[in-house]
Order: C-alpha cells, then structure tokens, then sequence
C-alpha cells in the first residue's frame, strides 16, 4: 500500500458503526507496510507518513493523544525494509489505541477493531468493497502528536545506525558478492572464504550468525549511495543480485536499475573485474526452436515483455553490462542453465508441477534442459575470476549431459505416475487465457508466447567454457541429482 491514508469509504464506515458500540475504549489497527522505492524524486511512506492516519483515526475515535510508545523489529519479513514491524500504544484522553505497521500483513491490508462499551467491531478493506466515493476528513493531529512520531522514527534510525556501526568495512577487500543473501549469493561467500578470501557482501538484513572473514555492507540494489559504498575499495565484484519476486515495477529497479548502479559504481572506483552472473533466459527461445545448437551466438529474446518480468530485466541488466563492457570496463557475463542444489529445488515448473500426488509434464516430456549443479556454477565463477576475464566475453555455463524432464524425474527416483498435457493442447489453454484478462488490462501468465518458449524444442551446447575457463563439471548434473534426491 503506497498510499498513506486509508481506503476511500473505511474511516467513514467505521466512525459511523462505532456509535453503536457505546462509550469506545480502545482502538486495535493494522497496516500494510509498502516496499521501498529506489527512484530519483520519489520515496515510500515511512513511519511517520503512514503513523499520521493512524493517529487521525485513533484520535478521532479516542480523543486528544497524551502520550506515545512504540518498538520496532527486523523478524525479516520483507528483505527489502529497514524495519519490517512497528508496535505503537497509543495513550488517549478517552482510551488506549494501538496501531501496528507491518510487512507481515498483505500488503493492502487494513484492519481495525474497535472495543465498545456495548459491543466489538471489526472492519477490514476486504469488507468495504463498496467503497465511498470521499473519505471522511479527519482533525489534523497537533504539532505534539507529529513531533511524538517523528521521535520514534529518529530513535528508530538512530538504533539501525549503531546496529550497523558493528560491521566496519575495510578501505580494500579482494571480493564483493551481491545478492549474497540468495542460494548462489550465498554458495558462492563459503566457497570464496573457505579458499582464504577476505568478502564483502552486500546484503539487506544484519546476519543472525555473522561470519568470519565476511564483512558487511547493508543496502538495496535499488540505492545507487548504498550500491556505491559496496563497490567501493573492492578489485573483483561478483554480481548476483536480482529480483525474484514481484511485478515489473520490482524488476525493473531491483535487476535493472540495480545493475546499471553496480557498473556505474565500478567504472567511477576503478573495479579491475565484474563478473555479471545473467541468465540463459535473455536468449530466443522460440526463434531458436528446431535450429541446431544453441550457443553463446544465439539471438537474444526479441518479445521480452511476452516472456515476463524476469526476462525482460535481466535482458536489460544484461545489455546494460555489455554496453559497459564496450565502454572499456572489464567485465564479463555469465549466463548459468537451470541451477540446483544447496537448496535450490530440482524439479520446478520446467520440470513437472506436482498434481495430486503425479506429475504434471506439459508437453511429451522430452524437452532437452540446459543443467547445471550449483557447485559446478561455483567452480565456474572462480575460474572466471582466476583468468581474470574482463574484454565482455560470454559465456554459457550448462552441463554437457542433455537430460530430458522424463530423464530427470527418473534419475530423482520418484515413483509418481506421470501426466503428460499434449502441446497443441497446452498451447490452446495458454491462448484461451489470454482473452478474458486481456479485457481487464492484464496479461496472463501462461500467454501463448510465454508457453511456446518453456515449450521450445532446444539443444544447448558450448564449449567456450571449456575453451575459456578450463570449465568441466567436476560433480556433474548426474551425481548431483543422486546427491539433491538422497
């Protein structure tokens, strides 16, 4: 919810219901917390923004606000905030009131409870669907109400600072990993430290359990300041980060804007090396069909809008890093097949879906899958990192071993039936779908376009990391599916 105030008809509702309940005596309240924004110009509502309307609401049901306490914690909800829930007792002249800011809830949740003398309320978004055209105006808070919550926001602020102030950061460090918080991210820190590598990692949250040899620098990719306190001192940056989650606004300045702020940083602190770690999903799927191997040569995705938020921001992420790299910035890409292990699952919608205890294959289940075990991934980096790749090259990292999803399923030992959805069937639901959410703006998620990728018949093969690197799999997509089905 990026709004601060409530939605329109809520306050009216309940401020009218609640003179039913008799003499009210206390006020319970529950907001979405926003995600942040990373743009120029523009900034989510923090906790003064959103504690105003709260107040408004607390205040007009309870009377004058004497007095204001409130706690804030980091359960690690929501990655992408500071603090991802405020507890505030709100001290009135007629009752006590509290207000609740948290990720926890979805996030255009607003709940209030209102406890009378005779009776209870509840009203939530979910039930005011009929919504007033005007929200009710509600008495401005004094100045002293204000000044309460902009205390607790500074005291809040003041306490992330001294939490931080725990990590320091050296002037030099060999590595910086981003992203270091995900599977690969994280991986790719023990591998580097077990080798005696002094890391800084990049990361949104103060860790549980800090670990030796890491140091911290705290921040989102979105943050340009934040990006360039990372990068800065560090010889070799390991980009991994990437949104996973959310829509294309998420994408765009997680993965895009975020990449553009790791090469910005690195070309203005003079980074002898960025390893940009892209994905096979930048590739033409579709207009690769049935065309020999797909190699590092292949076109890149010409509909990428068709293919969903990720692909389209990690396509721009990575031109953005190839443009960087005919600048001169010494840089390369690596673009890794479907990765598992070291928790990432094996059998994924590319795979099978789970149907009722069977798997469900959409098409005949012989569709070629560009593998690669998350150790062997790791292997690669760093050796991209001792030949200290850096004019732009590119390179695929896929197991040579060309699995099919029925081959997969097999090795993993399952013992599910299999359901295969024939394609011309699977293609005619994907095209079904689109005409009904087309008519209310939005685009499906199992789009024609979208399934004639998953679905494209392709065989991946390169040896450029062979060539480059001195790159084979020493675990092998084989022994590793043995290992992640043990």
């Amino acid at each position: 919810m990026s709004n601060a105030r409530f939605p329109a008809g809520m306050v009216q509702r309940a401020l009218d219901a609640a003179k039913s309940l008799g003499t009210i005596v206390s006020v319970e309240l529950v907001r979405g917390l926003p995600s942040p924004v990373y743009e120029v110009g523009a900034r989510s509502p923090g906790f003064v923004e959103l504690g105003v309307p709260c107040l408004q609401l607390i205040q007009a049901l309870l009377g004058k606000i004497v007095a204001l306490d409130a706690t804030w914690s980091s359960p690690g909800v929501d990655r992408d905030l500071p603090f991802d829930d405020w507890r505030a007792r709100v001290q009135c002249a007629n009752g006590v009131g509290h207000f609740e800011l948290t990720s926890r809830a979805e996030p255009a949740a607003s709940n209030l409870v209102i406890h009378g003398t005779q009776g209870e309320l509840r009203v939530d978004r979910a039930r005011l669907r009929d919504r007033l055209a005007r929200e009710r105006e509600l008495p401005a808070l004094d100045a002293e109400a204000v000044r309460l919550l902009e205390d607790i926001a500074t005291a809040a602020e003041a306490d992330r600072t001294r939490q931080h102030a725990r990590f320091p950061r050296s002037e030099r460090v060999p590595f910086l990993v981003t992203g270091a918080s995900g599977k690969v991210g994280k991986a790719m820190v023990a591998r580097l430290v077990a080798d005696g590598h002094r890391v800084r990692v990049m990361v949104r949250r103060i860790p549980e359990t800090p670990v030796d040899q890491v140091e911290y620098c705290f921040g989102d990719l979105g943050d340009p300041a934040a990006v360039d306190r990372a990068v800065e001192g560090a010889a070799t940056v390991i980009h991994l980060g990437a949104t996973t989650r959310g829509g294309w606004p998420e994408h765009r300045i997680g993965t895009v804007a975020g990449t553009q702020h790791v090469v910005d940083a690195c070309g203005k602190h003079g980074v002898a090396q960025l390893v940009h770690v892209s994905s096979m999903s930048v590739l033409d799927w579709v207009g690769s069909a049935d065309q020999g191997p797909v190699t590092e040569h292949a076109a890149l995705e010409p509909r990428p809008e068709e293919r969903g938020a990720y692909t389209r921001a990690k396509l721009l992420a990575e031109r953005t890093v190839a443009a960087a790299a005919a600048g001169g910035l010494p840089c390369v890409i690596l673009r890794p097949g479907q990765i598992f292990g070291g928790g990432i699952p094996l059998i994924n919608g590319a795979v099978a879906r789970d149907a009722g205890g069977r798997w469900l294959i959409l098409g005949d289940g012989k569709l070629e899958l560009p593998l690669v075990y998350l150790d062997d991934l790791i292997d690669a980096i760093v050796a991209t990192v001792t030949k200290r790749l850096t004019h732009g090259e590119v390179i695929q990292i896929i197991d040579p071993a060309h699995l099919t999803q029925r081959e997969v399923l097999a090795l993993s030992g399952s013992t599910r039936g299999i359901v295969a959805v024939p394609r011309p069937i699977v293609f005619a639901l994907g095209k079904l779908s689109e005409l009904p959410l087309k008519v209310i703006g939005r685009t499906s998620p199992i789009a024609a376009y979208r399934l004639r990728s998953a679905l494209a018949r392709l065989h991946f093969e390169s040896d450029r990391a062979r060539q480059l690197l001195g790159w084979s799999p020493n675990v092998g997509v084989r022994e590793g599916i043995r290992r992640v089905s043990a």
